[in-house]
């Protein structure tokens, strides 16, 4: 679509400008809506800014022939406040403002298998509701919207089943025993509601205790049921067997409990069944490839659900659920308001619903705390703690939204990746230890489980009981909090470092770790880092601490492989600084910025700091050599002036109209610091024109370079004149393929080869395919390793460079504008506006 003729695109444009006009108009006339109407309805008014930044950017891509970055934003709004305008329904409207934006989003990602089934489920999930929200606003009653919402659950559950199997609902992170047992219930419920319906039985007045006596039979068939749901098979392994129950004598479990096994991409186990049908489940690919010890922790922590009761605790915590809704006159179900008539609206209910099921999960993950607490006192401490590590690698790549999209391929990861995904897992483990992302505490208000980090520091030390683990995402949002409990958790910390260590070195055979970190150039990632100057702060103290980085000094951690080695001016001496535990800013002494709040650069001076080193103060100078001081705590330094001096003879990186252009900076003209960059196009040499550029037209993008790779033949030229660049300069590059298992590559190209057409000239399809991937790249990664990656099957790349992409502003959206001023406020350093 992007490359589509120039003409065709102003074609789409008009088509565009007309539709929304004649849209509204048909609209008006169908509901009958005057223009005093229209204009005393304060939901136009959210939708006209939308329609004017859609129409604008669409004439952007018209121009451009590229989207803008954010247009995708644009739309969902413009759709999101159209359907409101026209249904004053908020729930319609989001569903028909996502159902529009995926289609165009399966379309666009066809090429990713995996991604775009799940983008297929939430399309047809999405569309349902939404048809069904129009249908309800037509017969003017809401019973068709709330009856399709309330079982959009059971259509992802389907979909999921038809194109992914059973390891659809294994592979979730989120979907433990006890959220499967959950959703049990409603099969009960919705056999509840089809008697009372067609049946001469009344149901309906007396639902509440009906749906207590289904709780209580669900319960009782749970572990049938989960058995034949998942293709659970028992367990005739006798090695399996042994372990379980010398596991369950050490818990101090007497009676019987059932093993079984399910084939699925992923090490875990579950315990389920009611207390007189104990059963637990291991879950593996391999039954004789499951680590011992990681089995021993996951089945300890299992049997200790089992040895608390915790399924039956479950039952009783959803009965009591239903017994204070029957008391306080709250639905009992969705399916309430397709088989009833609650008085509450549809979406007060499911605001409800959420703050009732965040108190509910608390209790859950009070109970997954002490299923913790009970496998370490029987003496699995260590085997829990890898057995979670392990666990947490396999979502390295999902863990925030619970799904890592290659477990559900039959394309297996390959060693070097999964070794990665080990390595990226105990930094993420550590640093989130000493400062969390509140996006992570916030989603685990609703999951079953204690955040791993915070499990293992419960498992590994003794400052968390179960009940402050459970409610330790809710304390830890402020900061303060996580400064508190991060200085708490060092010896835990220390002890994760060890155990994680352990098992990379034992599992992927390494035994010199400083060496292994040589030899994949970990150094190469901070090389812009060095001989340039910071300010350092604790992210446990609080301290700051102006230095300069010197050199980079390899550890023998993988969750923490290198320090930085810097110089203190104040004190005159080398340190070394663990990346995790700082933040870092960085400075310039001596060279100028410019800020928002004036009309002409300051110059740093210099940089002073309090007496205990918790605040400080950046010394600037104007031209009329008056001091200024600003408070370092409180001061976003921008980009400092001279890195745009230091463009100069150097190459910068021109993204225009989705292309990126290789430029040689000749020459920075500064008019009173008004700069005008000089560019030459690097690629056609002396014959290149110089385009004068000031800077107040762009938008610079430090040290980050990257571009999607687009089809069309007027585009491979650029790409291929950018892959030679990167060859010629030995640039190590991230490399993004169109699949979602090993789909990264890092490493530096070290041929680009074209096929050679006359080899398959009498075979038309062969000879189509080769028109099609006309040049492989020949990349060697990070562990030495030859890789081939055709052309048509790379989607993305990045690589970090001295200077940094530009892009003319002139050429960006409205809403692009507005996007990168807001960023600049917020990170002045990472962008230039």
């Amino acid at each position: 679509m992007n490359s589509m003729n120039k003409s065709y695109r102003y074609l789409v444009l008009f088509i565009c400008f007309f539709g929304e006009l004649l849209i509204l108009f048909l609209f008006s006339i169908i509901l009958n809506l005057t223009i005093r109407n229209i204009l005393l309805d304060f939901s136009f008014y959210l939708l006209l800014p939308f329609i004017f930044l859609s129409l604008e950017e669409v004439y952007v891509w018209a121009k451009q022939g590229k989207r803008s970055e954010f247009s995708d934003i644009v739309f969902i709004f413009f759709f999101l406040f159209l359907i409101y305008f026209l249904t004053k329904d908020f729930l319609t409207s989001i569903m028909g403002a996502f159902s529009i934006y995926l289609w165009v989003g399966v379309w666009e990602l066809k090429d990713y298998p995996v991604i775009n089934k799940i983008l297929f489920i939430s399309l047809i999930t999405y569309t349902v509701i939404f048809i069904a929200g129009l249908i309800s606003f037509y017969i003017h009653d809401p019973i068709v919207l709330n009856t399709a919402f309330s079982f959009s659950f059971w259509i992802i559950l389907i979909l999921g089943f038809i194109l992914f199997g059973r390891k659809y609902i294994v592979v979730w992170r989120f979907m433990s025993p006890q959220y499967l047992t959950l959703f049990l219930y409603i099969i009960g419920w919705l056999i509840v509601v089809f008697i009372d319906r067609y049946t001469f039985i009344n149901f309906l007045d007396s639902i509440y205790f009906v749906l207590i006596l289904v709780n209580i039979l669900t319960y009782c068939a749970s572990g049938v049921f989960i058995n034949r749901l998942l293709g659970i098979k028992k367990v005739k392994n006798e090695e399996l067997n042994k372990i379980v129950s010398d596991v369950k004598v050490d818990i101090g479990i007497k009676g019987k409990v059932k093993r079984g096994f399910g084939k699925y991409p992923i090490l875990n186990a579950m315990a389920y069944g009611p207390f007189f049908d104990r059963r637990i489940a291991i879950i593996a690919e391999d039954i004789n490839k499951i680590p011992k010890e990681e089995l021993k922790g996951i089945v300890a922590h299992e049997l200790a659900h089992t040895k608390g009761n915790h399924t039956l605790l479950l039952a009783l915590l959803t009965i009591g659920d239903l017994i204070f809704r029957m008391i306080v006159g709250l639905p009992a179900t969705m399916y309430d308001y397709t088989f009833g008539n609650p008085q509450i609206p549809f979406v007060g209910f499911l605001l409800i619903n959420i703050g009732i099921y965040i108190i509910l999960y608390f209790f859950v993950r009070v109970l997954e705390g002490y299923a913790d607490l009970n496998a370490k006192n029987a003496g699995y401490k260590n085997q829990l703690a890898k057995a979670l590590y392990t666990l947490e690698s396999f979502y390295a790549t999902g863990r925030e939204f619970g799904l890592n999209t290659m477990l559900l391929c039959k394309e297996k990861i390959t060693r070097e990746n999964k070794l990665l995904d080990y390595i990226n897992t105990a930094q993420y483990v550590n640093k989130t230890l000493i400062k969390p992302s509140r996006l992570s505490l916030i989603s685990n208000f609703l999951d079953s489980h204690p955040p791993t980090y915070y499990r293992l520091s419960a498992i590994l030390g003794d400052n968390l009981d179960p009940f402050k683990e459970a409610f330790l995402p809710v304390i830890c949002i402020k900061r303060s909090k996580q400064k508190k409990y991060a200085n708490l958790f060092k010896k835990e910390r220390s002890r994760f470092l060890q155990i994680s260590n352990k098992k990379i070195k034992e599992r992927f055979n390494i035994d010199n770790v400083p060496a292994f970190f040589e030899r994949i150039g970990i150094k190469e990632n901070y090389k812009l880092e060095l001989d340039q100057a910071f300010i350092f702060k604790n992210l446990i103290t609080g301290k700051l601490k102006y230095a300069i980085i010197t050199d980079l000094h390899l550890t023998s951690n993988f969750s923490s492989p290198l320090k930085y080695k810097v110089f203190n001016p104040n004190s005159g001496k080398i340190e070394l600084l663990n990346p995790f535990l700082f933040e870092k800013k960085r400075v310039s002494i001596g060279n100028q910025y410019k800020f928002k709040d004036s009309k002409k650069p300051l110059k740093l001076k210099d940089i002073t700091f309090g007496k205990n080193f918790l605040d400080g103060k950046y010394i600037f100078r104007d031209n009329d050599d008056i001091e200024i001081a600003k408070k370092i705590n409180d001061t976003k330094l921008p980009i400092p002036l001279d890195f745009i001096d230091n463009f100069k003879n150097k190459t910068v990186f021109l993204k225009t109209k989705g292309i990126l252009k290789i430029l040689n900076c000749v020459n920075i003209q500064n008019q009173d610091s008004d700069y005008i960059l000089e560019l030459k196009n690097s690629t056609e040499g002396e014959k290149s024109e110089i385009i004068l550029i000031p800077l107040k037209e762009i938008i610079i993008h430090p040290y980050r370079i990257q571009t999607e790779i687009r089809k069309g033949e007027e585009l491979k030229e650029e790409i291929l004149h950018l892959f030679q660049w990167i060859k010629n300069h030995e640039i190590r590059t991230h490399f993004y393929l169109k699949k979602p298992v090993n789909n990264t590559i890092v490493g530096k190209i070290i041929q680009i080869k074209q096929y050679n057409h006359s080899n398959s000239h009498s075979d038309s399809e062969i000879t189509h395919k080769i028109k099609e991937s006309q040049y492989t790249l020949e990349i060697e990664n990070i562990f030495g390793q030859i890789k081939s990656i055709e052309l048509n099957s790379l989607d993305f790349l990045s690589f970090k460079y001295e200077t940094g992409t530009i892009e003319i502003k002139k050429e960006s959206s409205i809403f692009s504008k507005l996007f990168y001023s807001i960023y600049q406020y917020l990170k002045p350093a990472k962008i230039k506006f």
